[in-house]
């Protein structure tokens, strides 16, 4: 198994394990009569369980890379920072009990204008490493 999947199983763990933990406080703030979820929390949760899969299946799709494995592993390597940045993104904004990042301007606003270049530079890097396999 090469570099570039076994980091992309950890980091799609990784992100699977955090979606399933942060179900826990959203099921205790309901059963204590909230009647909604934070906004963030909930991001949190589904940010978890769809960037697990996603990194699970590019770490899968990098097999057919005839592309040069430190390539390969790069763009793991940066996809699996960017799910990480994420996660502690929607964290943050859920514990200071944001409600818009965008209109308080918050520090997870920050970490997701680097966030989004660099998830898409990794897609965009391990799409490459793919197609190099067809």
């Amino acid at each position: 198994m090469s570099t570039a999947t076994e980091v992309l199983i950890v980091a799609g763990m990784l992100n699977l394990l955090v979606g399933a933990l942060s179900g826990i406080p959203m099921g205790l703030a309901r059963q204590a009569g909230a009647p909604e979820v934070p906004k963030y929390l909930t991001m949190v949760h589904l940010g978890g369980l769809m960037h697990g899969p996603i990194l699970l299946g590019v770490g899968f799709a990098l097999t057919i890379s005839t592309f040069s494995a430190w390539l390969a592993t790069s763009a793991a390597i940066v996809l699996s920072a960017a799910s990480g940045l994420l996660v502690i993104k929607d964290t943050l904004n859920w514990r200071q009990h944001v409600t818009d990042e965008f209109a308080q301007n918050t520090l997870g606003l920050q970490i997701g204008k680097i966030f989004g270049p660099l998830h898409i530079f990794g897609l965009g890097l391990a799409t490459a490493c793919v197609i190099s396999g067809l």
